[in-house]
């Protein structure tokens, strides 16, 4: 089983619908891009999105709240898939650090 990790930062309309991905190497190049102003009526959400090859758990998502990742990623319905890796954890905290 492969499973691949890509950052994303999703440009969400005012019905909370997904109209645009800017998929990112890096969360610091995330946060570059969710500083600038969103378009009109839209916000930016940052998100680490889990590529499985297994049926089971496919495609889930860990969305930053408060500047912090959930525990698991979740898939379409809201259930937890698996534990996001210590390793993006670190990258979040390392970001928010100054140079």
């Amino acid at each position: 089983m492969s499973v691949g990790f890509e950052w994303d930062v999703e440009t969400v309309d005012e019905n909370d619908d997904i109209v645009d991905h800017d998929f990112r190497d890096s969360y610091a190049e995330c946060m570059a891009i969710a500083a600038a102003e969103p378009p009109e009526g839209c916000r930016f959400a940052i998100v680490l999105v889990r590529n499985s090859d297994h049926a089971f758990d496919g495609r889930a998502w860990a969305y930053l709240d408060g500047g912090k990742l959930p525990t698991h990623f979740e898939d379409a319905y809201q259930h937890p898939v698996a534990k996001v890796p210590a390793k993006f954890h670190r990258e979040v905290e390392r970001a928010k650090e100054p140079a």
